[in-house]
């Protein structure tokens, strides 16, 4: 086995696929583990053409590098060794989807559609800086241990269009997808077996391929050999997915989209794909936000005046207008220690808090440090409902504690006006709190000057 990769301490080979291994190692300059990907260049002919593709490889691998969300992996380095590039990425510990399906892990629906929705928002993170995967795939999202999914291998993805370019740009094939994309064709779009083009609707398709299997345990294209396998890709329809398993017809039809053949009538963005399944999975939350309301010890009117007069991003909404998002909101009951946020994950919901007390925290060599506590009628997470990045705090409940969650995606499909509303203010605040730092900014330079 390789010893060392760069500067890089390998440990143990944890993978290995058609285009190249996989090692976790040590960086020994920082002390911290990575992963390491090599990829192989054998198919291409001459000297010429493998340096050619190595280029495009690192070039693509720096572009790429610069995604930062919560449900992708990092990529730290690049380089060549020995003649083959290889890809430095963080190191995570958990399964790949591939692993679960197989051993028919025990997961519910709705944990299932959480982690296709989830890597759908990092697919749209990722396409709206013209960037695709390229090779979605169960063995390519890494389920965490606090069952949140991360994409790996997006070092070989493509560039879909030059940063600030507009429009669906496709990808004709070039000679280095023969190397990176001998793939495996059972996820590969129809329009890509065929023409050999791409562009994000292409990465949609790969993950309704995925969905169907994550949710089914079934692939919904198979064949003897890879003929016929790209034969059904491209030619046969999926097999209904509620004729094979309880997801139902609700369910079937979020994901037999994805699947359309025509890619002009798939979702047309990530986000919508996400938004579908965030919409149903609501509805399956508003039977038990209805239980639960019934028994809610606290006045609504109350809770309402309190927003009103506390938050100014509330402060101009009327009545009916708070209490429609206090209706398409859910409602949930936590217990002392239980998590309502936590910190690097990725959200895309804010808290109010209707009684009970919560710890903010952040984490610090592996601790959790309180920051502050809040009681009923503070808000948490706000910042979900604008950017839709990683937590930077968590919120954890000291008591028994009653919350709703004011979900970004509904209200928006449900209320757009509203939806608008609430961005304005936030944004109102964010620009208020920005003008006071530059404020104070202003004032520490002129301090500087005055006493140097």
């Amino acid at each position: 086995m390789i010893k060392e990769i760069g500067r890089y301490s390998v440990e143990e080979k944890i993978g290995q696929g058609a285009m190249g291994e996989v090692y976790r190692a040590l960086d020994y300059r920082i002390h911290r583990s990575v992963a390491i990907k090599t990829l192989r260049l054998a198919k291409c002919g001459t000297e010429e053409e493998r340096k050619q593709a190595i280029a495009l490889i690192l070039k693509e691998a720096r572009i790429t590098g610069q995604l930062n969300h919560g449900h992708i992996a990092t990529i730290y380095d690049m380089g060549v060794h020995e003649g083959l590039p290889f890809f430095v990425m963080e190191y995570i510990k958990g399964r790949n989807l591939k692993e679960l399906i197989a051993q028919r892990a025990k997961f519910s629906l709705r944990e299932k559609l959480g982690v296709v929705s989830m890597v759908a928002q990092a697919l749209h993170y990722a396409h709206q800086r013209g960037v695709l995967h390229r090779d979605i795939k169960p063995a390519n999202i890494m389920i965490l241990e606090n069952g949140a999914p991360k994409i790996t291998d997006f070092g070989i993805a493509s560039l879909e269009r030059g940063p600030g370019e507009k429009g669906m740009a496709e990808i004709p094939n070039t000679p280095r997808d023969e190397v990176l994309l001998a793939g495996t064709p059972h996820y590969m779009a129809p329009e890509y077996v065929s023409r050999m083009v791409y562009d994000a609707r292409s990465d949609i398709f790969s993950l309704g391929v995925v969905a169907y299997e994550w949710i089914s345990g079934q692939r919904p294209f198979c064949g003897k050999d890879m003929q016929e396998v790209i034969e059904a890709v491209y030619q046969k329809a999926a097999a209904p997915l509620a004729s094979i398993c309880d997801a139902g017809k609700e369910v079937e039809a979020i994901v037999h989209k994805a699947l359309e053949k025509n890619r002009d009538l798939r979702y047309q963005n990530a986000e919508e794909f996400s938004d579908a399944i965030e919409m149903y999975l609501n509805g399956l939350d508003t039977q038990d936000t209805e239980i639960l309301a019934v028994s809610l010890p606290v006045d609504k009117s109350q809770i309402i005046e309190r927003l009103r007069k506390k938050y100014i991003f509330f402060a101009d909404f009327s009545e009916e207008e708070l209490t429609t998002i206090f209706r398409l909101s859910q409602k949930r009951k936590y217990i002392a220690g239980e998590y309502i946020i936590r910190e690097k994950t990725v959200g895309h919901k804010m808290y109010v808090i209707l009684s009970g007390q919560v710890s903010i925290q952040n984490e610090a060599d592996g601790q959790d440090v309180e920051i502050e506590r809040l009681g009923a009628g503070s808000c948490v997470g706000e910042m979900a409902l604008v950017d839709k990045m990683e937590r930077s705090a968590s919120v954890v409940a000291l008591e028994p504690t009653l919350a709703i969650a004011i979900n970004e995606t509904v209200l928006r499909l449900s209320n757009p006006a509203i939806c608008l509303k609430l961005y304005r203010s936030l944004a109102s605040m964010l620009s208020e709190k920005l003008r006071g730092q530059d404020e104070r900014y202003r004032k520490l330079l002129s301090e500087r000057r005055t006493n140097p």
